[in-house]
């Protein structure tokens, strides 16, 4: 899958992203690492169409939880403590329904604790990461861990939701992408709730955003108006209320954000 999203970047967390091994590269995009430097912390999540695996650790390693958060359609604000160590597991999109063996329907926009969906899982990781003391030890642990489900699992990758990803490599409106798929609609809609929770459009949008956002990353002085046509947006109206959704903030402010961050690294 030729598809990499860019999470939001806060200046008070430390934040890492740590590739797994790559036999389970094609399901888990990355592991990440999140410590706060200060007492109280809030980070701002913006939509990725990853679904994570959150696990909450603290300065021993003992593991405190883990959740499962779901795709998002908009940005939300995640809390951690200072004290806490939070490490992530990033599914690609419909990397975790082979894994899980569970739908995806409900879990757009939620935060489960895991053992509520897969109780089995819960206790399993629990209990693979109680030898580590380390972060380097978390990453064995968990790489062990996925590779032996990857031996078991009985649902492969579906090539249809990659074939989407990758269709949308190039700036399109959504109705060239769908032309682009071999299947119809009504079934590219089932297989999408089941599997990723997430509608095709709502995909669309999303890949689209983060296209977007990456081209303001990469060039805080970009011209949004320039944007505005590459990208298809029925006006300028229309991109800024899709970014305002996406961040919570204007195209200015993301502008102004992403160049502080450049400046303080």
């Amino acid at each position: 899958m030729n598809y990499r999203p860019k999470v939001w970047q806060e200046r008070t967390n430390h934040y890492q992203e740590i590739l797994p091994d790559p036999r389970l590269q094609p399901y888990i995009q990355s592991y990440w690492l999140s410590l706060s430097k200060e007492s109280q912390s809030t980070s701002r999540i913006i939509p990725d169409l990853c679904s994570d695996l959150i696990i909450q650790l603290n300065r021993e390693f003992a593991v405190l939880s883990i959740k499962l958060c779901g795709p998002s359609t908009t940005f939300f604000y995640s809390y951690g403590a200072q004290e806490d160590i939070y490490f992530g597991i990033r599914f690609h999109l419909g990397g975790m329904y082979p894994f899980l063996k569970y739908s995806f329907k409900e879990m757009k926009n939620q935060l489960w604790a895991l053992e509520e969906v897969q109780k089995n899982m819960s206790q399993e990781l629990s209990e693979q990461l109680s030898p580590a003391t380390s972060v380097t030890a978390v990453i064995q642990c968990l790489d062990q861990y996925f590779l032996k489900k990857l031996n078991q699992l009985d649902n492969e990758l579906s090539t249809v939701i990659s074939t989407f990803i990758n269709a949308y490599s190039c700036p399109k409106e959504y109705g060239a992408l769908l032309s682009e798929i071999i299947i119809s609609e009504r079934s590219l809609q089932r297989l999408f709730k089941e599997e990723i929770g997430l509608t095709p459009y709502e995909v669309f949008d999303i890949l689209r955003f983060q296209k977007v956002y990456q081209e303001i990353a990469r060039n805080p002085q970009i011209k949004h108006l320039d944007l505005v046509t590459k990208y298809a947006f029925f006006d300028q109206s229309h991109y800024s209320k899709k970014m305002k959704k996406m961040t919570g903030l204007t195209p200015q402010e993301i502008s102004t954000h992403v160049g502080i961050i450049q400046d303080s690294f």
